[in-house]
């Protein structure tokens, strides 16, 4: 008799390496998934903290001296206020349950910047850094980590 079929061990050792091939494209595209999401979430971090940065320098370096934030003095641990001849700024360190970040701005229009993923619990302030004001120079530095990162990120500002 003429057999023209497959047996039952070919069968079975087919779907054993197609099941081996299938698990490894799955691990490798789950790596790749994983890195593109740590990379994701690091670029809107740097980019949150070089665009608040960038929002309270151009405040703190206007091209007019007069208008130049000349002071910074601390109210408590969470507020602060930023001054020029004048003008009057207030910095507030947001650190609520799921919205952690900065609120900055003139007294009457403050813009919250929130950091991205503490609206998921992510992000912890680990604080600020406030030192007594040397020679008039001002810092001011804060603190954060983002658990998805493990990583300990900080802002810092420098008035001269």
């Amino acid at each position: 008799m003429n057999k023209n079929g497959f047996t039952t061990i070919e069968l079975l050792l087919t779907m054993i390496l197609v099941v081996i091939v299938m698990s490894t494209i799955t691990s490798v595209t789950y790596v790749y998934r994983d890195r593109s999401d740590y990379e994701e979430v690091l670029t809107e971090v740097i980019n949150y903290k070089n665009n608040v940065t960038k929002v309270i320098y151009d405040d703190i370096l206007t091209t007019t001296t007069s208008d130049k934030i000349t002071s910074m003095s601390k109210v408590d641990n969470k507020n602060y206020t930023l001054r020029s001849s004048s003008k009057t700024y207030s910095l507030t360190v947001i650190d609520e349950l799921n919205k952690k970040g900065i609120a900055y701005g003139e007294s009457g229009g403050v813009i919250e910047y929130i950091i991205p993923g503490s609206e998921d619990g992510l992000v912890d302030i680990n604080g600020v850094d406030f030192p007594t004001p040397a020679n008039g120079v001002y810092t001011f530095e804060l603190y954060f980590h983002h658990r998805m990162l493990d990583k300990t990120f900080k802002i810092k500002f420098t008035i001269s």
